[in-house]
């Protein structure tokens, strides 16, 4: 059952998303790819496979990581008007190893981790370049949808598979590895260009305080309350959260 849960929660989630981006445009789809929709699971199953003290430390260190995964955006999309898509990704990928090993040595408590994403949330968007006009929303190939859950059930995967090995702090810290902003970011900017890239980008910074909001109840909570209350608890603080900063999306 629980390799069921991994095979189809996350990717249906991405799916949701990828549907999302088509209908209403990349700056609403960024907005909601800052929501857990697939680092979120991944701590549930590793909490459930591993113990609430293990979930509880890989929650702390996904929130430690989404810096990281908002460094791997701007790269991104800062690179998108010069460099095709698999440079831009390359790039990417190598500001996210160098932050997130900065932080492993590091080691932030929990407040400062949520601060540091805040203040990443909060500056990320002003680094930017501007784009020109209306973003349309997009429309893909329809082979594309089915790489992208299948890209996401093996990373997935793969995650959960690992995680008793490389223990909670590194499991957690991978949990924030950009798959879903990987795979979005990828597939926009080959098929639609730098503009719709840029607009995801910024939609996605502006809302992954929601999900550190999420990553920093469940690390708080789920040792003294268990999972199903922390998971209750975390995704309370998501919905307010993730409102607050749909206002400002919206009026962005």
């Amino acid at each position: 059952m629980l390799l069921l849960l991994k095979l189809l929660v996350a990717p249906a989630l991405v799916g949701a998303v990828t549907i999302a981006v088509r209908r209403w445009g990349p700056a609403v789809g960024g907005w909601l790819s800052g929501m857990p929709v697939v680092a979120g699971p991944v701590v549930v199953f590793m909490s459930v496979e591993q113990g609430t003290d293990f979930g509880a430390r890989a929650a702390h260190a996904t929130l430690t990581g989404l810096i990281g995964t908002v460094a791997f955006a701007i790269t991104y999309a800062r690179m998108s008007r010069r460099a095709p898509w698999y440079v831009c990704l390359l790039a990417g990928w190598l500001i996210f190893a160098l932050v997130t090993s900065a932080l492993y040595l590091l080691d932030p408590t929990l407040p400062v981790s949520l601060l540091g994403l805040v203040v990443t949330s909060v500056a990320g968007p002003r680094l930017l370049p501007a784009t020109e006009g209306t973003i349309a929303p997009v429309g893909n190939p329809r082979f594309d949808l089915a790489l992208r859950l299948i890209a996401t059930a093996a990373l997935v995967l793969v995650l959960t598979a690992v995680a008793d090995e490389l223990g909670p702090t590194l499991s957690g810290l991978l949990n924030a590895f950009p798959v879903l902003t990987t795979i979005i970011t990828a597939f926009t900017h080959a098929q639609h260009g730098s503009g719709p890239t840029i607009a995801f980008v910024r939609g996605f910074t502006r809302s992954i305080i929601g999900f550190g909001s999420f990553a920093f109840m469940l690390a708080l909570t789920m040792v003294p309350l268990g999972l199903g209350w922390a998971l209750v608890l975390a995704t309370v603080a998501q919905v307010i959260v993730s409102g607050i900063t749909l206002r400002r999306t919206r009026r962005a």
